[in-house]
């Protein structure tokens, strides 16, 4: 809606009025003709219509104009779409729509207080404009949500590029009220006239491909049971970050077709005073949303490199694999911090796998390629974990992955149920077709191990071969328990 004034004064119109108002006045002998001037009223007539205006603007701006950022709203977003369509259809040129979702900002109103997560909002608006053109709009249209209006973006090449430069963006840390508070975005985006030729058809296409890349639907873990995370676990679990309460234990990896070990799976613990051991269900789905998991992988790294140091020369190719949430993986200081413990340890980089967590917020979105090539270059694997979900298949496109790990729940019923026997061999085709190793988790049955290693699958990792163990007992286990798995002849 705009309010638009009904009548324009010029400056001859202003002093014509002012004149015939002081000749009305001296005629009623109100006023001696001397004493009321045209130039005294046109001042006043001048300051009056310059309040006006200002008043009419104000109230357009409050009308068009988001309260809290100064961002454009809905209602002038839609005039400037509607602007950019009637310009296009006329010169050819293209735009690009993007609906910009943050994941995980409820968490900031929940643990750090709404006058937080104003200040976070307000961070956030300045950010998206200093990616964008100026002749670009940045709009926001909810309470966590934005969209941007890129004119003269042509293609998906560069729709997936100002993508990349606009998440990079947002997920630099916002230092508010003396803490630190990382988030993260979903990123849809529609080309016009490619993806539709309305706003409705637009903004459907890209709200479409933002939700594509929130979380998997068919996570079941406690955050999502819950629909929100648990910041009194995370703040419990702060405090057992600093008091060690942390233990890690490794489970065997081994090659289908000859039975020897490959590697160990580091799989973290939290070791409680009164509880013991509590398995990570219980708290990653809720630290991985917030900063201190970088602190936890860099834990987990540390343990499974020292470990690996010390299982002694005779095992010294025995790789260890650690879990890494898919935001996290271009993350420049946690790569850092990686790279940092390989030097320090001395252990190769090609015995570190990563295996990148599909199921967190943003899976699918672009990546930091340059932090990428950091950490491959340096001879560290990436793997991809539950390789078969949604999520999983979205980010398959944008990494350079060495290994898929297929999710257990398509594992479990192999050698037992042809249709999952059907979708596992489709996974490992395609898994290996695009040039990655594959892992079977959640291997339980001998039919399993068997029906795997005739459809090609490289490694198995489940209780059929072994449960995790502590550090400790890897040794004991390689040296004594050995073969783990005694192949057909």
């Amino acid at each position: 809606m705009r309010l638009r004034v009904g009548w324009t004064l010029t400056a001859a119109g202003v002093t014509a009025l002012a004149t015939v108002g002081a000749a009305a006045l001296a005629d009623r002998g109100r006023f001696a003709a001397a004493s009321v001037t045209a130039a005294a009223l046109t001042v006043a007539v001048s300051a009056l219509v310059l309040r006006l205006t200002r008043r009419i603007r104000s109230a357009e701006s409050v009308a068009l104009l988001d309260g809290l950022t100064g961002l454009p709203n809905r209602t002038l977003l839609d005039d400037r779409i509607a602007q950019s369509l009637h310009r296009s259809r006329r010169n050819g040129e293209p735009f690009a729509l993007m609906v910009v979702d943050l994941d995980g900002f409820k968490e900031v109103n929940d643990i750090r207080g709404h006058d937080a997560g104003d200040r976070v909002l307000e961070s956030i608006a300045r950010r998206l404009e200093s990616v964008v053109r100026a002749s670009d709009t940045v709009a926001r249209v909810g309470g966590d949500e934005f969209v941007v209006l890129s004119l003269g973006t042509r293609d998906e090449d560069e729709a997936s590029a100002l993508v990349g430069r606009l998440r990079k963006s947002l997920r630099r840390p916002y230092r508010v009220e003396g803490g630190i508070i990382e988030i993260d975005a979903s990123i849809g985006w529609a080309l016009f006239p490619s993806d539709g030729a309305t706003p409705e058809e637009l903004l459907g296409r890209a709200d479409a491909q933002m939700f594509a890349t929130k979380r998997d639907t068919s996570d079941e873990s406690a955050v999502m049971r819950r629909g929100s995370l648990d910041a009194g676990i995370v703040r419990e679990f702060e405090t057992a970050l600093d008091r060690n309460e942390l233990v890690v234990h490794y489970q065997p990896v081994l090659d289908l077709a000859s039975g020897t070990v490959h590697g160990v799976e580091a799989l973290v613990r939290r070791t409680h005073p009164k509880r013991g051991i509590i398995p990570p269900a219980e708290f990653v789905p809720h630290v991985e949303r917030t900063p201190v998991i970088r602190a936890l992988t860099l834990y987990v790294v540390a343990d499974a490199l020292r470990n690996a140091r010390g299982w002694g020369t005779r095992w010294d190719d025995l790789g260890v694999s650690v879990n890494v949430p898919y935001r996290m993986i271009d993350d420049p200081e946690l790569a850092e911090g990686i790279l940092g413990l390989v030097a320090t340890t001395g252990v190769s980089p090609a015995r570190l796998t990563l295996e990148i967590v599909p199921s967190g917020p943003g899976a699918g979105v672009e990546l930091d390629q340059q932090v990428l090539e950091k950490l491959t270059c340096s001879g560290i694997h990436l793997s991809l974990d539950d390789f078969g979900r949604a999520s999983s298949l979205a980010a398959l496109r944008v990494l350079p992955l060495d290994e898929v790990k297929i999710d257990a729940g398509f594992v479990h019923g192999v050698g037992r149920s042809r249709r999952d026997d059907t979708i596992v061999r489709s996974l490992v085709h395609l898994a290996q077709s695009l040039g990655a190793d594959v892992v079977a988790e959640g291997v339980e049955t001998r039919e399993a191990w068997d029906a795997l290693a005739v459809m090609g699958c490289n490694r198995a990792q489940g209780f059929y071969i072994q449960a995790p163990l502590p550090a400790e007992h890897v040794i004991d286990w390689l040296e004594h328990s050995w073969p783990a798995v005694a192949l057909a002849g």
